[in-house]
């Protein structure tokens, strides 16, 4: 299937955003949806949660975390290809430097992960920093991120406009939700905390394998089989679910042995977090991509290798983003004498 809601349409609109291709914004689209990759928004939430605002970002996290797993979950129900994969028409073959290359992207299309994350993101700091910078920078990225998936032709313009009102409905959800049950979670014992996050954590990964199995009984597009290697290497169920594990347990180590704020202004350890909070965060992301690449090695003999790899190396770098990276910046800032 090609553009799942709007069909040709779809496709005509993908030639005409494409028709508009110049090195200009070859350049600036390229930019800007490596902006919405993991790795950037993980480092930018990563150094605001340890020098702008703890409390608002660890709450960024926890809805980033149930708003991409939904969206893995939608993708493996209706496991609709890209655009580059159903024709290669569509297929970008220059960088954003203008260097010859393939655009591509993993997983499956509708709807689009990029979109949905910028719709999550802006959705919700909309409505708590009442700037007018933040409107016009956020705006701008809402805008262009879903449009270059397009432009670059890994996704169809379906996917990034259900994407992103998807994303946006999720944050209104989270933040009514937010005001209504925050408080309460705040006061629950650390037995309490962990066990339900470790509960909903499992719980994602139930909902995942459930997605998969529909999946392969739905004839939205061609079948799907849980004995294809190829299928377990399009679809991410045990990521997120890892994260919001790690995430739990790191927050209540941290509370406990570090409880570390972000309500001074220093100089001295802002410059220290970013830079160990960027060092430590480039390098556990890219060994976790090594480990996965290891593991689509033996992925013909074990079929579901990746998705246990993706929960523990993702539960590892959640546990050093909570609690390890900020317990060693309090002992290196005291250590330093910093005021």
């Amino acid at each position: 299937m090609s553009d799942y809601i709007l069909g040709s349409l779809g496709e005509n609109l993908i030639r005409l955003i494409q028709s508009l291709s110049n090195p200009i914004f070859d350049l600036y689209f390229g930019v800007v949806t490596t902006l919405g990759d993991t790795l950037p928004v993980l480092i930018v939430l990563v150094l605001l949660y340890y020098t702008f605002n703890k409390d608002l970002m660890s709450r960024m996290m926890y809805l980033l975390i149930f708003s991409v797993h939904l969206n893995s979950i939608i993708k493996i129900f209706f496991h609709n290809p890209r655009p580059y994969l159903y024709d290669s028409e569509f297929q970008v073959t220059t960088d954003a430097l203008g260097k010859s290359t393939s655009w591509g992207a993993a997983g499956y299309s509708f709807p689009s992960g990029h979109s949905q994350t910028q719709g999550a993101i802006w959705g919700y700091l909309f409505s708590k920093i009442r700037d007018n910078y933040v409107y016009i920078f956020g705006s701008i990225l809402l805008l262009s991120i879903p449009l270059s998936r397009s432009y670059l032709g890994v996704h169809w313009p379906s996917d990034i406009i259900v994407g992103t009102l998807l994303g946006i409905s999720i944050a209104i959800l989270f933040i009514k939700l937010e005001a209504r049950y925050c408080i309460q979670i705040g006061e629950w014992s650390d037995k309490k905390k962990v066990s339900i996050g470790l509960l909903v954590s499992f719980g994602l990964i139930l909902i995942g394998f459930v997605s998969l199995l529909m999946g392969t009984f739905f004839t939205f597009n061609d079948p799907i089989s849980l004995n294809d290697p190829g299928v377990w290497l399009q679809i991410d169920i045990g990521t997120y679910p890892g994260i919001l594990a790690g995430i739990v347990i790191g927050q209540v180590l941290e509370k406990k042995y570090v409880n570390f704020n972000t309500s001074e202004r220093n100089k001295k350890k802002t410059s220290l977090r970013v830079i160990l909070g960027v060092t430590s965060v480039v390098f556990l992301y890219l060994g976790a991509k090594v480990i996965d690449n290891v593991a689509e090695g033996v992925q013909n003999d074990i079929l579901w290798i990746t998705q246990v790899t993706n929960y523990v190396s993702y539960f590892i770098i959640a546990i050093f983003i909570a609690f390890c990276i900020p317990w060693l910046f309090d002992k290196v800032e005291k250590r330093l004498n910093f005021a």
